[in-house]
């Protein structure tokens, strides 16, 4: 499976779980401040960097996503309706992060790989099938 572009991600998440964009401004203060650590990831200690508005997805809670939500509140105290599962783009490393794990493994087996990395069978072709078996694993068990 061939590596998907940005559009091409958010195109088929927006029409198998309904995610959609979202302001930073627009976010709960749990989930803005998960935002922030999300791009802040791969940045300086002393750095937090604001997220930009382009780059926000947001997962609404309905039928198809209930799986990813109930692993999301086991591991996080629910208060109210927040937080929400959120998927950022980081650019400069073309790589999507949630703050959901369970999430993030599909977003990463959706996403494909070059056929390159697939190729090579390395690193990155590893961390696929890894990945890929995570994913079958988590969704074998009913939620």
């Amino acid at each position: 499976m061939p590596k998907k572009s940005l559009n091409d991600m958010i195109l088929l998440l927006g029409k198998e779980y309904g995610l959609h964009r979202v302001l930073y401004s627009e976010l709960d203060r749990m989930t803005a401040e998960s935002t922030i650590s999300l791009f802040s990831y791969n940045k300086s200690e002393n750095t937090r960097s604001i997220p930009t508005n382009d780059n926000i997805w947001q997962l609404p809670q309905n039928l198809s996503t209930s799986r990813f939500y109930k692993d999301f509140y086991e591991r996080f105290v629910k208060i109210g309706d927040s937080p929400k599962i959120i998927l950022v783009y980081i650019p400069d490393k073309d790589y999507f992060m949630s703050n959901s794990s369970f999430f993030e493994i599909a977003i990463y087996v959706y996403r494909g790989i070059n056929e390159d990395d697939f190729n090579k069978k390395g690193l990155e072709y590893k961390h696929y099938l890894n990945s890929m078996f995570l994913l079958s694993e988590s969704l074998k068990i009913q939620y």
